[in-house]
C-alpha cells in the first residue's frame, strides 16, 4: 500500500464512519480503529501512532463530533504504537538468528492476530473510558446506546455488536499481515547474507579469504623464486 493510500485511508475511515456505518439497521464495526490497527500491522508502530494522530484528529473535527478535540487523537495514537510494537515483535524475531545469522523463512507465529484483535478491543473501550473520564457525556451516551431498529434491545447491545464488528475484522486483518509477512520472508534477507547461505561450507570471511590467497601467492613466488635460483648456482 502506498503512502498516498495510507493516507487516504486514515482520512477517510472517519467520513465512512459517520454517513455510511452509523446508519446501517445491523450495527458496524468502528472503521477509525480499524484503520489505525491495519496500518499499525502494514507500517509498524511509527506509522500506527502517527495514523492513530491523524485519524483520531480527524474524527475528533468530523460533525456531529462534540467532544473535547484530542481526545480521540490521544487514545488511537496509544493504540496503534502498542499494536504495531507488538506485532514487529514477531518479525525482528524471525530477521535476527544466532550470532547475527539470518534464519530461514518461516511461520510468523500468531501474535500479528493476538495484536490486532487487542488493538481492536483497546481502540474502543479507552474512547468510551476517555470520554467519561473528561465529562464529555455519561457512560450510556458514550456507548451509543441501542443499534437502530433495536430500540427495545438493552442499552449496551449496541456497543456490544459495534465491538463484535470491530474485532472480527481487526483478525482478519491481522491473518492477512501474517500471511503476508510469512510470504515475503525470504526476499527480506539481506544479498550478502543469501550468498554466505547459498556458499554453503565455504562460510570464509572476506578477510579471511584473502589472507589466504595472499599466503598462497607468497608461497608460491618463493618456492619459484628458490628453484631459480639453484638452477643458476648449478
Amino acid at each position: 500500500m502506498s503512502v498516498v493510500g495510507l493516507v487516504l485511508m486514515a482520512l477517510g475511515a472517519p467520513l465512512v464512519q459517520v454517513l455510511v456505518v452509523n446508519r446501517s439497521p445491523w450495527g458496524g464495526p468502528d472503521l477509525v480503529a480499524l484503520a489505525v490497527v491495519w496500518l499499525a500491522l502494514a507500517r509498524g508502530p511509527v506509522w500506527g501512532c502517527v495514523a492513530g494522530l491523524v485519524t483520531g484528529l480527524a474524527a475528533d473535527v468530523t460533525p456531529p463530533a462534540d467532544g473535547t478535540v484530542g481526545r480521540t487523537a490521544l487514545v488511537l495514537s496509544v493504540t496503534g504504537l502498542l499494536v504495531g510494537r507488538w506485532a514487529g515483535r514477531s518479525a525482528r524475531s524471525r530477521e535476527a538468528g544466532p550470532a547475527g545469522w539470518p534464519r530461514a523463512a518461516g511461520p510468523v507465529g500468531g501474535k500479528p492476530v493476538v495484536a490486532a484483535a487487542v488493538g481492536a478491543v483497546l481502540g474502543p473501550v479507552l474512547q468510551v473510558i476517555a470520554t467519561v473520564a473528561l465529562g464529555d457525556a455519561p457512560l450510556r451516551s458514550a456507548l451509543g446506546g441501542p443499534p437502530p431498529g433495536f430500540e427495545g434491545a438493552p442499552w449496551w447491545s449496541g456497543a456490544a455488536l459495534t465491538l463484535a464488528w470491530t474485532v472480527a475484522l481487526g483478525v482478519a486483518g491481522g491473518m492477512l499481515a501474517r500471511r503476508r509477512s510469512a510470504w515475503k520472508g525470504p526476499s527480506q534477507t539481506a544479498p550478502s547474507q543469501a550468498y554466505l547461505f547459498r556458499a554453503g561450507p565455504f562460510r570464509a570471511e572476506p578477510s579471511q579469504a584473502g589472507v589466504y590467497r595472499a599466503g598462497a601467492r607468497r608461497a608460491g613466488v618463493h618456492r619459484a623464486g628458490v628453484r631459480r635460483a639453484g638452477a643458476r648456482r648449478v
